[in-house]
Protein backbone atom coordinates (compact mmCIF):
# COMPACT_ATOMS: atom_id res chain seq x y z
CA UNK A 1 0.00 0.00 0.00
CA UNK A 2 2.16 3.05 -1.55
CA UNK A 3 -0.17 5.65 0.30
CA UNK A 4 0.38 4.23 3.72
CA UNK A 5 3.98 4.01 3.55
CA UNK A 6 4.21 7.61 2.03
CA UNK A 7 1.66 8.66 5.42
CA UNK A 8 4.51 5.72 8.07
CA UNK A 9 7.21 7.54 6.74
CA UNK A 10 6.11 11.26 7.25
CA UNK A 11 5.08 10.09 10.43
CA UNK A 12 8.19 9.04 11.28
CA UNK A 13 9.97 11.71 9.86
CA UNK A 14 8.19 13.86 12.24
CA UNK A 15 8.58 12.30 15.27
CA UNK A 16 12.14 12.13 14.49
CA UNK A 17 11.91 15.47 13.91
CA UNK A 18 10.63 16.13 17.39
CA UNK A 19 12.76 13.53 19.44
CA UNK A 20 16.22 15.55 18.25
CA UNK A 21 13.97 18.99 19.13
CA UNK A 22 13.61 17.17 22.35
CA UNK A 23 17.01 16.34 23.42
CA UNK A 24 18.88 19.53 21.82
CA UNK A 25 16.20 21.22 24.04
CA UNK A 26 17.65 18.80 27.03
CA UNK A 27 20.90 19.89 26.20
CA UNK A 28 20.52 23.26 26.40
CA UNK A 29 18.91 22.61 30.01
CA UNK A 30 21.97 20.85 30.93
CA UNK A 31 24.23 23.71 29.65
CA UNK A 32 21.91 26.19 31.07
CA UNK A 33 21.96 24.50 34.82
CA UNK A 34 25.87 23.46 34.45
CA UNK A 35 26.21 27.63 33.79
CA UNK A 36 24.05 28.69 36.68
CA UNK A 37 25.71 26.00 38.84
CA UNK A 38 28.60 27.47 38.22
CA UNK A 39 27.95 30.65 38.14
CA UNK A 40 26.64 30.35 42.04
CA UNK A 41 29.99 28.51 42.57
CA UNK A 42 32.09 31.43 41.70
CA UNK A 43 29.22 34.22 42.74
CA UNK A 44 29.64 32.85 46.22
CA UNK A 45 32.91 33.20 47.29
CA UNK A 46 33.21 37.27 46.70
CA UNK A 47 30.05 37.47 48.40
CA UNK A 48 31.07 35.71 51.46
CA UNK A 49 33.86 37.33 51.62
CA UNK A 50 31.94 40.94 51.24
CA UNK A 51 29.47 39.49 54.02
CA UNK A 52 31.98 38.48 56.36
CA UNK A 53 34.49 41.74 56.07
CA UNK A 54 30.85 44.09 56.71
CA UNK A 55 30.50 41.98 59.82
CA UNK A 56 34.00 43.02 60.75
CA UNK A 57 33.34 46.65 60.27
CA UNK A 58 30.89 47.08 62.35
CA UNK A 59 33.11 45.22 65.03
CA UNK A 60 35.95 47.49 64.10
CA UNK A 61 33.79 50.58 64.31
CA UNK A 62 32.32 49.67 67.85
CA UNK A 63 36.90 49.53 68.92
CA UNK A 64 37.40 52.37 66.90
CA UNK A 65 34.53 54.29 68.99
CA UNK A 66 35.88 53.02 71.95
CA UNK A 67 39.59 54.22 71.31
CA UNK A 68 38.56 57.45 70.30
CA UNK A 69 36.59 58.41 73.69
CA UNK A 70 39.53 57.39 75.64
CA UNK A 71 41.89 58.82 73.29
CA UNK A 72 40.00 62.46 73.43
CA UNK A 73 39.43 62.47 77.03
CA UNK A 74 43.27 62.34 77.81
CA UNK A 75 44.85 65.64 78.39
CA UNK A 76 46.99 65.03 75.06
CA UNK A 77 48.65 68.14 73.22
CA UNK A 78 48.38 69.37 70.11
CA UNK A 79 51.50 68.27 68.66
CA UNK A 80 51.00 64.70 69.51
CA UNK A 81 47.09 64.77 68.33
CA UNK A 82 48.76 65.51 65.42
CA UNK A 83 51.54 63.46 65.36
CA UNK A 84 49.08 60.50 65.89
CA UNK A 85 47.10 61.35 62.92
CA UNK A 86 49.62 61.75 60.59
CA UNK A 87 51.14 58.60 61.54
CA UNK A 88 48.11 56.63 60.96
CA UNK A 89 47.19 58.36 57.64
CA UNK A 90 50.88 57.04 56.52
CA UNK A 91 50.00 54.13 57.35
CA UNK A 92 46.83 53.78 56.07
CA UNK A 93 48.58 55.15 52.58
CA UNK A 94 51.45 52.56 52.75
CA UNK A 95 51.92 51.21 49.52
CA UNK A 96 54.60 48.49 50.21
CA UNK A 97 52.93 45.19 52.06
CA UNK A 98 55.53 43.22 53.34
CA UNK A 99 55.71 38.89 51.67
CA UNK A 100 55.09 35.85 54.21
CA UNK A 101 58.62 35.62 55.91
CA UNK A 102 59.52 39.63 56.49
CA UNK A 103 55.69 40.16 57.84
CA UNK A 104 55.64 37.13 60.15
CA UNK A 105 59.07 38.77 61.19
CA UNK A 106 57.61 41.98 61.52
CA UNK A 107 54.27 40.73 63.64
CA UNK A 108 56.55 39.00 66.23
CA UNK A 109 58.96 42.11 66.97
CA UNK A 110 55.70 44.88 67.20
CA UNK A 111 54.00 42.12 69.57
CA UNK A 112 57.08 41.33 72.04
CA UNK A 113 57.48 45.04 71.83
CA UNK A 114 53.79 45.71 72.62
CA UNK A 115 54.11 42.63 75.85
CA UNK A 116 57.06 44.20 77.25
CA UNK A 117 54.82 47.72 77.69
CA UNK A 118 51.65 45.57 79.34
CA UNK A 119 49.37 45.22 76.07
CA UNK A 120 46.89 41.81 76.84
CA UNK A 121 45.66 42.26 73.49
CA UNK A 122 49.17 42.43 71.77
CA UNK A 123 48.86 39.99 68.82
CA UNK A 124 45.44 41.19 68.01
CA UNK A 125 47.49 44.86 67.29
CA UNK A 126 50.81 43.39 65.94
CA UNK A 127 48.98 41.79 63.36
CA UNK A 128 47.22 44.98 62.07
CA UNK A 129 50.46 46.87 62.44
CA UNK A 130 52.76 44.64 60.47
CA UNK A 131 49.90 44.56 57.60
CA UNK A 132 50.43 48.15 57.31
CA UNK A 133 54.28 47.68 57.51
CA UNK A 134 54.81 50.46 60.68
CA UNK A 135 58.42 50.12 61.42
CA UNK A 136 59.17 48.77 64.97
CA UNK A 137 61.24 52.64 65.77
CA UNK A 138 58.33 54.17 64.97
CA UNK A 139 56.05 52.22 67.50
CA UNK A 140 58.69 52.61 70.28
CA UNK A 141 59.28 56.36 69.76
CA UNK A 142 55.33 56.53 69.94
CA UNK A 143 55.12 54.12 73.51
CA UNK A 144 57.71 56.42 74.87
CA UNK A 145 56.62 59.98 73.75
CA UNK A 146 52.90 59.17 75.47
CA UNK A 147 51.77 58.33 79.02
CA UNK A 148 50.66 54.31 78.80
CA UNK A 149 46.90 55.08 78.57
CA UNK A 150 47.18 57.13 75.42
CA UNK A 151 49.65 55.45 74.08
CA UNK A 152 47.44 52.34 74.56
CA UNK A 153 44.22 54.14 73.13
CA UNK A 154 46.22 55.46 70.21
CA UNK A 155 47.92 52.24 69.05
CA UNK A 156 44.88 50.92 69.85
CA UNK A 157 42.69 53.39 67.13
CA UNK A 158 45.80 53.43 64.35
CA UNK A 159 45.35 49.54 64.23
CA UNK A 160 41.81 49.42 64.11
CA UNK A 161 42.10 51.79 60.96
CA UNK A 162 44.44 49.67 59.49
CA UNK A 163 41.46 46.61 60.23
CA UNK A 164 39.08 48.82 58.62
CA UNK A 165 40.99 49.92 55.07
CA UNK A 166 41.44 46.12 54.73
CA UNK A 167 38.00 45.19 55.14
CA UNK A 168 36.70 47.99 52.93
CA UNK A 169 39.35 46.49 50.60
CA UNK A 170 37.50 43.22 51.12
CA UNK A 171 34.37 44.47 50.19
CA UNK A 172 35.70 46.23 46.83
CA UNK A 173 37.44 43.04 45.33
CA UNK A 174 34.38 41.01 46.31
CA UNK A 175 32.15 43.81 44.59
CA UNK A 176 34.32 44.05 41.88
CA UNK A 177 34.35 40.45 40.93
CA UNK A 178 30.80 39.88 41.41
CA UNK A 179 30.83 42.77 38.85
CA UNK A 180 33.06 40.95 36.77
CA UNK A 181 31.14 37.95 36.86
CA UNK A 182 28.19 39.79 35.58
CA UNK A 183 29.36 41.63 32.82
CA UNK A 184 30.79 37.64 31.90
CA UNK A 185 27.46 36.49 32.02
CA UNK A 186 26.54 39.04 29.93
CA UNK A 187 28.96 38.83 27.23
CA UNK A 188 28.65 35.16 26.92
CA UNK A 189 24.89 35.47 27.04
CA UNK A 190 24.60 38.65 24.58
CA UNK A 191 21.97 40.32 27.10
CA UNK A 192 21.38 44.14 26.09
CA UNK A 193 23.01 43.32 22.25
CA UNK A 194 21.84 42.86 19.09
CA UNK A 195 20.97 39.26 17.69
CA UNK A 196 23.80 39.50 15.21
CA UNK A 197 26.84 41.57 15.40
CA UNK A 198 30.49 42.22 14.92
CA UNK A 199 32.08 39.95 17.88
CA UNK A 200 35.79 39.95 19.11
CA UNK A 201 36.49 36.31 18.83
CA UNK A 202 39.06 36.74 21.51
CA UNK A 203 36.56 38.57 24.00
CA UNK A 204 33.91 35.37 22.96
CA UNK A 205 36.28 32.88 24.15
CA UNK A 206 37.62 34.81 27.63
CA UNK A 207 33.97 35.20 27.99
CA UNK A 208 32.79 31.44 27.89
CA UNK A 209 36.41 30.65 29.35
CA UNK A 210 35.50 32.52 32.89
CA UNK A 211 31.96 31.03 32.70
CA UNK A 212 33.61 27.65 32.74
CA UNK A 213 36.25 28.47 35.55
CA UNK A 214 34.28 26.71 38.24
CA UNK A 215 35.77 23.38 35.87
CA UNK A 216 39.13 24.62 36.29
CA UNK A 217 41.21 22.75 38.80
CA UNK A 218 44.57 24.26 39.79
CA UNK A 219 46.09 20.87 38.08
CA UNK A 220 44.88 22.10 34.62
CA UNK A 221 47.00 24.72 33.28
CA UNK A 222 45.57 26.93 30.57
CA UNK A 223 47.67 28.27 27.58
CA UNK A 224 46.89 31.21 25.46
CA UNK A 225 47.85 32.05 22.54
CA UNK A 226 46.39 35.23 21.08
CA UNK A 227 46.30 37.50 18.44
CA UNK A 228 47.67 41.74 19.43
CA UNK A 229 44.88 42.85 16.83
CA UNK A 230 40.95 42.17 17.95
CA UNK A 231 40.01 39.63 14.74
CA UNK A 232 35.78 40.13 14.16
CA UNK A 233 33.18 37.49 13.27
CA UNK A 234 30.05 38.15 12.78
CA UNK A 235 27.92 36.21 14.74
CA UNK A 236 24.04 35.75 16.34
CA UNK A 237 23.34 36.20 19.50
CA UNK A 238 25.49 33.71 22.18
CA UNK A 239 25.51 30.47 19.11
CA UNK A 240 29.40 30.76 19.10
CA UNK A 241 29.57 30.80 22.84
CA UNK A 242 27.68 27.79 22.77
CA UNK A 243 30.61 26.32 20.24
CA UNK A 244 33.30 27.34 22.42
CA UNK A 245 31.70 25.92 25.25
CA UNK A 246 30.99 22.78 24.29
CA UNK A 247 34.68 22.35 23.10
CA UNK A 248 36.38 23.24 25.86
CA UNK A 249 34.25 20.95 28.26
CA UNK A 250 34.94 18.23 26.37
CA UNK A 251 38.79 19.01 26.18
CA UNK A 252 38.57 19.15 30.05
CA UNK A 253 36.38 16.06 30.94
CA UNK A 254 39.47 14.36 28.17
CA UNK A 255 42.38 15.49 30.42
CA UNK A 256 40.22 14.06 33.47
CA UNK A 257 41.24 16.86 35.78
CA UNK A 258 44.83 17.12 34.95
CA UNK A 259 46.68 18.59 31.74
CA UNK A 260 47.09 21.43 29.44
CA UNK A 261 44.53 23.21 27.76
CA UNK A 262 45.36 24.87 24.83
CA UNK A 263 43.76 28.06 23.52
CA UNK A 264 45.44 29.31 19.83
CA UNK A 265 43.76 32.16 18.01
CA UNK A 266 45.09 33.32 14.68
CA UNK A 267 44.51 34.91 11.11
CA UNK A 268 44.41 32.87 8.24
CA UNK A 269 44.27 35.03 5.06
CA UNK A 270 39.92 36.08 5.22
CA UNK A 271 39.29 33.28 8.17
CA UNK A 272 39.91 32.84 11.95
CA UNK A 273 40.78 30.17 13.48
CA UNK A 274 40.18 29.27 16.37
CA UNK A 275 42.26 26.18 17.68
CA UNK A 276 40.74 24.38 21.35
CA UNK A 277 43.29 21.71 22.26
CA UNK A 278 44.07 19.49 25.26
CA UNK A 279 46.87 16.96 25.92
CA UNK A 280 44.72 14.34 27.09
CA UNK A 281 45.12 10.63 25.92
CA UNK A 282 43.28 11.70 22.56
CA UNK A 283 40.16 10.38 20.12
CA UNK A 284 40.34 6.51 19.17
CA UNK A 285 40.71 5.71 15.50
CA UNK A 286 37.28 3.73 15.53
CA UNK A 287 35.23 6.54 16.97
CA UNK A 288 36.78 9.51 15.32
CA UNK A 289 34.90 9.08 12.36
CA UNK A 290 31.83 9.35 14.30
CA UNK A 291 32.15 11.82 16.80
CA UNK A 292 30.25 14.74 15.04
CA UNK A 293 27.10 11.94 13.79
CA UNK A 294 24.36 12.94 15.81
CA UNK A 295 23.46 10.81 19.07
CA UNK A 296 26.48 9.30 19.05
CA UNK A 297 28.72 9.09 22.46
CA UNK A 298 30.71 7.34 24.16
CA UNK A 299 29.32 8.98 27.54
CA UNK A 300 27.54 6.51 29.82
CA UNK A 301 23.23 7.00 29.99
CA UNK A 302 22.52 10.29 31.05
CA UNK A 303 25.76 11.52 30.66
CA UNK A 304 25.24 12.59 27.82
CA UNK A 305 22.96 12.98 24.35
CA UNK A 306 25.45 12.67 22.01
CA UNK A 307 24.07 15.77 20.05
CA UNK A 308 26.72 18.68 21.62
CA UNK A 309 29.82 17.96 18.62
CA UNK A 310 26.73 17.67 15.94
CA UNK A 311 25.30 20.74 17.77
CA UNK A 312 28.54 22.65 17.44
CA UNK A 313 29.58 21.54 13.58
CA UNK A 314 25.82 23.18 13.11
CA UNK A 315 26.16 26.45 14.57
CA UNK A 316 29.70 26.85 12.48
CA UNK A 317 28.63 25.93 9.40
CA UNK A 318 25.49 28.14 10.18
CA UNK A 319 27.93 31.15 10.19
CA UNK A 320 29.62 29.67 7.04
CA UNK A 321 32.48 27.97 8.85
CA UNK A 322 33.77 24.57 9.11
CA UNK A 323 35.30 22.38 11.91
CA UNK A 324 37.88 19.99 11.75
CA UNK A 325 40.04 17.69 14.29
CA UNK A 326 43.57 16.75 14.57
CA UNK A 327 44.19 13.91 17.00
CA UNK A 328 46.94 11.83 18.87
CA UNK A 329 47.74 10.49 22.15
CA UNK A 330 48.67 14.06 23.62
CA UNK A 331 47.30 15.95 21.33
CA UNK A 332 44.11 16.91 20.58
CA UNK A 333 43.07 19.63 18.16
CA UNK A 334 39.40 21.23 17.11
CA UNK A 335 39.92 23.93 14.73
CA UNK A 336 37.24 25.97 13.96
CA UNK A 337 37.50 27.93 11.08
CA UNK A 338 34.91 31.18 10.82
CA UNK A 339 34.93 33.48 7.91
CA UNK A 340 36.32 37.32 9.25
CA UNK A 341 33.12 40.10 9.45
CA UNK A 342 34.85 42.03 6.48
CA UNK A 343 34.73 39.04 4.28
CA UNK A 344 31.54 37.67 3.07
CA UNK A 345 33.62 34.70 0.80
CA UNK A 346 35.62 32.92 3.50
CA UNK A 347 38.56 30.68 1.88
CA UNK A 348 37.64 27.56 3.94
CA UNK A 349 40.31 24.45 3.87
CA UNK A 350 39.08 21.20 2.37
CA UNK A 351 37.01 18.49 4.81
Amino acid sequence: MPELTKRLVATMSDRIREGTRIEQQRDRLVSLGKLAAGLAHELNNPASAAQRASGGIRHALTKMRNANAELWRRPIQESDRARIEALEASLLQSSTPLDGLALSDLEEHLDSILKSHGFENAWELSGALARANMPADTLISLLRDLDAETARAAITRIATAVDLSALLSAIENGSARISDLIRTVKDYTHMDQAPAQNEDIVRSVEATLSTLAHLLQPSIKVQRTYPTEPLLVNTVGNELNQVWANLIENAIEAMHGQGELRLHIFREDHNIVVEIGDNGPGIPPEIEPHIFDPFFTTKGIGEGTGLGLNTVRTIVRKHGGSIHVNTRPGDTRFQVWLPRADHSEPDLPNG
